[in-house]
């Protein structure tokens, strides 16, 4: 996605009078790098995981409007079944997150409330987010929270980051009284030796001897907000981020939990669900190990701000269809109308340095196909319901004969461990075939491309020994009957997280089943994907065939478990003591994400440092794009890659870092 938005951006009107020529190289026959998605049997909609876009994504969100406007399809394809971006994604309100309580697990439900505004509205502009900015959200969350508990609570909390909360009723109103006080007497201290902390410990513990903590979930989970925003409100003052001229990336070298241990967080703030959520979010845990959290404090707190305070329309927004339908496709569409080339079925293999190691000089790339005789442009879309769709495998009648013979796996074409021949190879000259180049190759294959880079400069050595990946892993489960009748009780179309491994997260997707192909007398009711971290060390020191077997044997093994085990918390009418209803299923998907292109990019405390600007590749031809640069939004997302894409795009044409970004960063 970093590249294309590169591409975008880059072949803005009047294009051509900078540039010769656009183009793209893609390994294999999809486009989006972990946003691909395909089709498979009966149409439905395969994904390397979940993705779901936040209100707050301004980038992509303004990419994406940008490309609807410009696609224009109620006159050039009138016949689509989606026609504008806002049919494209839809608001989703409803969240959920899973809970020990005991021995049991709870589901703790929640809606965000709605506001007027639109994510990626034109016009927009980048702004730093300040520490000043966040404490008075924050604070004011503590006091919506408690106006909106409902005692007991039949519908669930209820979140807003505006000044004007909902109304509700109280648990108690002398709790909100003591928090409004101990909150003001705060923002209104020194940063440190003051009596402030002090009292605001003292009130939070008066207010938890007056809560049934151990015994009401509702209870202890107000407490815990309050503990968890005061701890934060509390280190923003005691680390003096407001004045620090670093702002929250001061304190990145520290893990999220310690640092708000450290500032007086309760130690039962580490398993407060929306904690966990937010660790999930990031794949937050070093080798996937829930035990072993590991997230930038700084990077976390800019997140939650982001999340809790900055949204648009609403806090989450799902696709309609598959991402590579309703973002990818269309996004390609566009750019090929503007004259941008795209070369499919091209492998970067590596990026060689000039004799005097100042600019990339040769590109060497395997060719995978040849294209069939009087194709030119291999066109990498089908269409499903109307909708252009990129198929499971590459459309034959565009592929040379010889290569349709010879070719039996391929999926191996879209791997790093394909066993396929190449039907020949491909070295491009700069001078003759390029003049810059744009690497916006996932963070796992640098080492792999760029070895004469990561080799010639420590800077490189540095970010890709300290900027960390994990595998991870997605599960889509197709089932023969609606979200009531398995037993949810929720709200639809909710998303969950804070689970158990390997599948923590869940989110209802029933709004992309139109978008498929069920046969009536078999439809498909209900579709939920999962996704987890996975547990699978990279570089590897073994066979590579027999480490990609026995990930994919562990991933399915887990998933059986899952479905038989861990399932039931969200639909307990599809499972018994034998374990699930098999006969619901209707179809599944199973994803394992362990090639080095497809590994998610963590936050780590202490990785931020090491990352490189889009316009710091220190070659004078070369800059980078993906969510593994320094953007000023550094996680694993595609709000990051977009912004990463663009500022690319300003560098090759001159222009300032963050001209046209829109939404918050970190400075």
């Amino acid at each position: 996605m970093a590249g294309l938005s590169a591409a975008w951006r880059l072949s803005a009107p009047g294009w051509r009078e900078r540039f010769d020529s656009i183009t793209v190289y893609q390994r294999g026959w999809r486009l989006g790098g972990k946003a691909a998605s395909s089709r498979g049997v009966n149409g439905r909609i395969e994904e390397h995981g979940l993705h779901i876009w936040l209100g707050s994504y301004e980038n992509a969100f303004g990419l994406l409007r940008e490309c609807y406007a410009e696609l224009d399809r109620p006159r050039t394809d009138p016949a689509a079944p989606v026609q504008t971006w806002d049919q494209a994604l839809i608001p989703a309100d409803n969240l959920g997150l899973a809970e020990r309580w005991g021995t049991d697990w709870l589901v703790w439900l929640g809606t965000f409330t709605r506001n007027d505004e639109l994510p990626g509205d034109p016009g927009g502009t980048g702004r730093e987010m300040t520490a000043v900015g966040f404490l008075q959200r924050a604070l004011g969350l503590v006091i919506d929270f408690a106006e909106s508990i409902r005692d007991p609570l039949p519908e669930g909390l209820i979140l807003s980051g505006s000044p004007d909360p909902p109304a509700g009723a109280d648990i108690a109103g002398v709790v909100r009284r003591g928090v409004l006080a101990a909150l003001l007497a705060l923002t209104e201290a020194p940063p440190a030796g003051t009596a402030a902390p002090e009292l605001l410990g003292t009130v939070l513990d008066a207010i938890r001897g007056a809560l049934d903590y151990e015994k009401r979930p509702e209870h202890k989970r107000s407490w815990l907000l309050m503990s968890l925003v005061t701890a934060t409100a509390r280190g923003i003052l005691a680390d003096q981020l407001i004045t620090d001229p670093r702002g929250f990336r001061a304190i990145n070298d520290e893990d999220f939990g310690a640092w708000l241990l450290r500032h007086g967080g309760h130690r039962d703030v580490l398993e407060f669900p929306l904690i966990r959520g937010l660790y999930d979010l990031v794949f937050g845990y070093e080798d996937a190990d829930p035990r072993r959290p590991a997230f930038g404090a700084g990077l976390a707190v800019f997140l939650t701000g982001l999340v809790l305070f900055e949204y648009k329309g609403a806090v989450f927004w799902k696709m309609t269809a598959g991402m590579g339908d309703i973002v990818i496709a269309p996004i390609y569409q566009v750019l090929r109308q503007r004259g941008v080339t795209f070369e499919f079925f091209h492998r970067l293999d590596g990026l060689h340095l000039d004799a005097r190691h100042q600019a990339i000089d040769a590109i060497t790339m395997g060719r995978q196909v040849r294209l069939a005789d009087g194709i030119d442009h291999y066109e990498p879309l089908t269409t499903v319901r109307g909708l252009p769709v990129f198929p499971a495998r590459p459309l034959g009648d565009q592929v040379s004969a010889s290569d349709r013979a010879r070719i039996h796996d391929w999926h191996s074409l879209e791997t790093h461990w394909g066993r396929e021949a190449d039907a020949g190879n491909r070295v491009l000259r700069r001078g003759v075939d390029f003049d810059h180049v744009v690497l916006a190759v996932s963070l796992g294959m640098v080492d792999i491309v760029a070895k004469e880079l990561v080799a010639d400069r420590p800077d490189w050595r540095d970010m890709t020994t300290h900027v960390r990946t994990v595998a991870t892993q997605g599960l889509q489960i197709w089932l023969r009957r609606d979200e009531p009748s398995l037993g949810w009780r929720g709200k639809p179309a909710v998303t969950t997280s804070a689970y158990l491994p390997p599948f923590e997260t869940w989110a209802s997707m029933a709004q992309t089943l139109w978008a498929e192909e069920w046969p009536d007398d078999d439809p498909a009711r209900t579709v939920a994907y999962f996704c987890g971290s996975l547990d699978a060390p990279w570089p590897i020191d073994e066979d590579p065939a027999s480490y990609v077997r026995r990930c994919e044997e562990r991933v399915r093994a887990d998933a059986v478990k899952f479905m038989n085990r861990g399932i039931g918390l969200w639909f307990p009418k599809a499972v018994s003591e034998a374990g699930f209803a098999w006969d619901l299923l209707c179809g599944q998907h199973v994803s394992v994400n362990i090639d080095p292109s497809d590994r998610y990019v963590q936050s780590v405390p202490g990785s931020d440092r090491y990352r490189l600007r889009p316009d710091e590749s220190g070659y004078d031809n070369l800059v980078l794009a993906g969510d593994w640069t320094d953007c000023g939004m550094n996680a694993g997302c595609i709000e990051a890659a977009v912004r990463s894409g663009l500022q690319a795009a300003n560098v090759l044409l001159g222009r300032g870092r963050h001209y046209g970004i829109r939404g918050y960063y970190l400075p």
